[in-house]
């Protein structure tokens, strides 16, 4: 019995024991469970400042991308408006390109206007500037003539109605053989040029004027192997009694300054290959002065071809008998029939002498170039 009471108080000990064991290991688990607790509170307060410092940073940097993109597109429209507005302004444009823009369609360019505008390019070449174009009433202002730092307005036989200045640009008006001159082509221009000295001194005085000296257009010497006519028959004005007279003995073929100006340079060349003399009718005009000679006349002569025309001083004088003059139509009779009647060796003769003169004598360089540029 007492063995039994002893076994039982002896369980009851060892029930405590394990009950305290568990309760021991159980509050060891709890403790250390939340020291595991307080050891990833720690961790997250620590890693916090991480968290935040690279979500600023993600979100300065997006700031930043959207801000740089903003400031390129904003640089890229203002490079296309700066673009444009330079453009508009002509800052891109070259001081030594010329445009010429002429103020007749060319059906109505005759051949002494024609050969005045080939020699203007040609003088402004020889200065050092590179012709960009040629542009014709009816479309004046053509889109790659825009670049140009300099324009030549070539005032024909009409006035223009339509100048479009720009002052980042020299602007020059040429005045060919007409003296109704508008009060609207009589300002903006920087400079202007004028064939003859009588239509200049008539200018009012406050112009930037100069003279552009008559001249020509160098040409290949053109020898003929045969003549198809015997006269070549130019006309600024149409002489019918001098016509109707030659043609009866005489083959002449017949060209008004427009006509001929419509052909290319080859097919006049050709043409004036074809013909024993060249005869150049000048139109006696009240707009013309003594001594102007027809570009046209000194075109003809730069070929080498025999020319008969109208009388001039400085012709007589620099080319004696070499160009055959006259004054009224019996004179032009009389003359063409003498070139005619002399062989063809002593005419072509005559011609080479006279080109050789023309070539010698003219000084191609104008004046008025050194002006131009102190206008830029």
């Amino acid at each position: 019995m007492k063995k039994r009471m002893l076994k039982s108080d002896q369980n009851s000990i060892d029930a405590m024991k394990l009950k305290e064991q568990e309760t021991a290991d159980a509050a060891f688990l709890f403790q250390q469970k939340k020291q595991k607790n307080t050891r990833s509170k720690h961790i997250r307060k620590e890693s916090n400042p991480t968290i935040i410092k690279n979500k600023w940073l993600s979100l300065v940097m997006k700031f930043c991308s959207k801000k740089l993109m903003l400031v390129w597109l904003i640089l890229l429209m203002g490079f296309c408006v700066g673009l444009v507005i330079g453009n508009n302004v002509h800052l891109n444009q070259d001081d030594k390109q010329v445009a010429f823009r002429i103020g007749e369609s060319p059906k109505y360019i005759d051949y002494d206007l024609l050969a005045a505008i080939n020699f203007l390019k040609y003088t402004f070449e020889r200065n050092g500037y590179k012709v960009a174009g040629v542009s014709y009433m009816g479309n004046l202002y053509p889109e790659e003539l825009d670049h140009v730092g300099v324009n030549v307005f070539v005032r024909g036989f009409a006035q223009f109605f339509d100048l479009r200045m720009n002052e980042h640009k020299t602007d020059i008006l040429y005045i060919h053989r007409n003296t109704d001159l508008y009060a609207e082509e009589l300002k903006n221009f920087d400079m202007y040029l004028f064939s003859q000295q009588k239509i200049m001194e008539a200018s009012p005085s406050y112009l930037n004027a100069y003279l552009l000296p008559i001249g020509f257009v160098p040409h290949e010497q053109l020898v003929p192997q045969s003549y198809e006519y015997d006269i070549l028959y130019i006309y600024e004005h149409f002489n019918d009694v001098y016509v109707a007279y030659m043609q009866q003995n005489n083959r002449v073929k017949i060209y008004s300054g427009s006509t001929f100006a419509e052909l290319d340079e080859n097919q006049r060349a050709e043409e004036l290959k074809k013909a024993k003399v060249v005869v150049y009718d000048m139109e006696n005009t009240k707009a013309d002065d003594k001594t102007y000679i027809p570009y046209a006349v000194f075109d003809l002569i730069s070929y080498g071809r025999p020319v008969v025309t109208h009388s001039k001083l400085l012709l007589s004088s620099y080319f004696n008998n070499d160009v055959w003059l006259f004054d009224d139509v019996e004179s032009m009779i009389l003359v063409t029939n003498q070139a005619l009647n002399s062989s063809d060796n002593v005419r072509e003769q005559k011609a080479l002498k006279a080109r050789k003169v023309l070539y010698g004598f003219f000084d191609m360089n104008v004046t008025f170039f050194k002006n131009l540029k102190s206008e830029k």
